[in-house]
């Protein structure tokens, strides 16, 4: 069974980007799941908690997911990246691609893998 670790652009300026992004994992995570492989999808698991974090800015938030994303990536085989609008500019993104590919682990982009997961 594959170990996935989803990632892909979060943050913006725009709240609404910021919904259709977490809309867009919630997607890919489920199409994932239902090819039978484990998936951890960070933004379906954070976007709801950040809701409550409204003391904390856009570091903070980060500050705060960095380690527990640590715990997630360490557990996976495998990330897969998202890579819609924004991907390459996300500091986030860069920091998890550059983990599994220092473990010389697969690093996929969603749009190059998709296929894998169709029912």
């Amino acid at each position: 069974m594959r170990k996935i670790f989803l990632a892909g652009p979060y943050g913006h300026a725009d709240r609404e980007v910021v919904e259709r992004r977490f809309q867009e994992a919630n997607a890919v995570a489920a199409k994932i799941a239902r090819s039978g492989s484990t998936v951890f999808s960070q933004i379906s698991m954070s976007h709801p908690i950040n809701g409550c974090l409204t003391d904390l800015d856009k570091a903070g938030i980060g500050k705060l997911w960095a380690p527990i994303d640590q715990v997630f990536m360490e557990a996976m085989d495998e990330i897969i990246v998202i890579d819609g609008p924004g991907w390459q500019e996300s500091a986030g993104v860069k920091r998890e691609m550059e983990f599994f590919q220092s473990k010389g682990l697969r690093v996929s982009l969603w749009s190059e893998v998709e296929g894998e997961f169709a029912n």
